[in-house]
């Protein structure tokens, strides 16, 4: 009868973890799935322009090449990776969706290299501008992000968990 009483699942912390430290390590991602049926992380970068078809052919197989490459030289076989984007004028969105089992916080770092060197300053990114943090803070971060990602790859996490930039915030729920 009341829908809104009904207690929701909770989403798992480390999970929920993981989400946002991806989207505090890495201001230009915009939003961060986690889909449990086939385990993978799905990435959004949001980008502000026109843009031809061309544009995207061209960033999307230099971004598959550059991560095959990394793939090999890490020894990652099996990686699974997936890229999309979604519109063309106005706001459109760069989606990377790739499976947790094989992902590093390495790779997030050269996939965002590779979309801010691309695309520039079309590239969204959202800094708290009262914030500004050290090497060591990032450093410090970016171990946190790996350990997560190690937790994750352990564990068994049901459901669906999005994480989104909101402002200086972060927002991780369950779907």
């Amino acid at each position: 009868m009341f829908d809104f009483l009904k207690k929701s699942k909770k989403p798992n912390p480390d999970a929920s973890r993981l989400l946002a430290s991806i989207l505090v390590v890495f201001p230009a991602i915009q939003s961060v799935t986690y889909e449990s049926k086939d385990e993978t992380l799905e990435f959004s970068f949001a980008l502000n322009g026109k843009f031809s078809k061309e544009d995207f052919t061209e960033f999307l197989n230099y971004t598959a090449e550059s991560l095959q490459t990394f793939h090999h030289l890490e020894g990652l076989a099996g990686a699974s990776i997936n890229l999309n984007v979604e519109g063309v004028f106005g706001t459109c969105f760069l989606n990377v969706r790739r499976d947790i089992a094989t992902l590093t916080c390495k790779e997030l770092s050269l996939l965002t290299e590779l979309a801010e060197n691309y695309f520039g300053d079309k590239l969204i990114e959202e800094y708290d501008e009262n914030f500004f943090p050290d090497e060591d803070y990032l450093i410090a971060q970016e171990d946190y992000l790996e350990q997560c990602l190690n937790n994750m790859r352990q564990l068994r996490v049901e459901g669906r968990l999005v994480g989104v930039r909101e402002r200086e915030r972060v927002v991780v729920y369950s779907r």
